[in-house]
């Protein structure tokens, strides 16, 4: 049986193994972060590229003086662990492509505008971000925020005016004419706001060549936050209807089979008009959970778990071909 691919993993909170040695973080608002350290043994040799989530918790966020300054700390971070490694432009997607043996390239993303956009002027600080190379925009975590809903219970709230906004001012940052385009995240939505997210996309098809839309961790259902925190179905096929990807993470599911069974629920799902594994990858999420399935602990396991559950060509697809598609464009290297 052929070596499978290394992962290319879709959402990772690599810089929180650091909450308990760094200035950057607080340790005291990170109490758990130590328990999840056995989580990234190997994964910068097992991971062929990886979505490098800029997070906090909300507590975090609100003792920042300047949260545009904090969050300029921890895309420093990412920047120092990963120089001349980061997925930015075509370049970037060349020399990761020719390399493939290289350790584990970067995608930088922000996970939550909740401390960051407060009012209009702040959609202006967005073009800085993406020159800088930030590719994945997630617009929400938590409820103390004025673009949308959250996933946090009771938050029951759609896209407010300044989310859609907020929308508008990512497509404004891809080129005409090529070049490098965001990925909005609907992770952390409520229903609700991830369906107006989604109305904003089918309302006008030419905004899916300017921003592309993805789901990069997760579930369909999961124990614990069945409503409102997972995926619904109906999103979920609205937006492999789109071409978006979706990131499934083994932490929310019981066991390996659960895991299984839910990404072969959503290969049941037309993408882009036909059913089948394409537009399905895997978000680990992990240091960012405490647990996860027997077996499915770190990349290492994920990756043979993938490459013995399905077909090989699936297989494929599942741990790096979708997901390396999705990479390819929004560094601007592919239409």
């Amino acid at each position: 049986m052929p070596r499978p691919p290394r992962l290319i993993d879709l959402h990772c909170d690599w810089l929180l193994q650091y909450a308990g040695e760094t200035t950057v973080f607080d340790p005291a608002l990170y109490p758990n972060v130590d328990a999840r350290l056995g989580q990234s043994e190997g994964y910068l040799q097992d991971t062929s590229a990886a979505v490098f989530a800029c997070y906090r918790r909300a507590e975090d966020w609100a003792r920042q003086s300047d949260p545009w300054w904090a969050l300029g700390e921890l895309i420093a971070r990412v920047e120092a662990e990963f120089p001349g490694r980061l997925l930015i432009g075509p370049d970037d997607f060349a020399r990761w492509r020719d390399e493939p043996d290289a350790l584990c390239w970067g995608v930088v993303g922000v996970e939550g505008f909740d401390a960051l956009v407060r009012g209009p002027a702040d959609l202006e600080r967005l073009p800085a971000l993406f020159s800088r190379g930030v590719r994945v925009f997630q617009p929400v975590y938590s409820p103390d925020n004025v673009l949308g809903g959250s996933s946090t219970p009771g938050d029951g709230r759609g896209l407010t005016d300044l989310g859609r906004d907020f929308l508008a001012a990512l497509a404004d940052l891809a080129a005409d004419g090529g070049g490098p385009r965001p990925v909005v995240d609907l992770a952390h939505l409520n229903p609700t706001a991830a369906s107006d997210v989604l109305d904003w996309f089918e309302a006008d098809s030419a905004r899916l060549g300017r921003v592309a839309p993805a789901y990069t961790h997760g579930a369909l259902r999961y124990e614990g936050f069945d409503h409102p925190r997972a995926v619904t179905p109906e999103n979920l096929a609205r937006l492999r209807a789109l071409g978006g990807l979706v990131g499934f993470t083994p932490a929310f599911y019981a066991t390996p089979d659960d895991f299984k069974a839910a990404i072969e629920s959503a290969a049941a799902l037309p993408f882009l008009g036909e059913p089948g594994y394409r537009g399905i990858a895997i978000g680990t999420d992990f240091l960012g959970v405490d647990h996860n399935p027997p077996g499915l602990g770190n990349v290492e396991s994920v990756v043979s778990w993938a490459a013995s559950a399905f077909p090989s060509d699936v297989a494929e697809a599942l741990i790096a071909g979708n997901a390396r598609a999705l990479l390819l464009w929004a560094a601007g290297a592919a239409g």
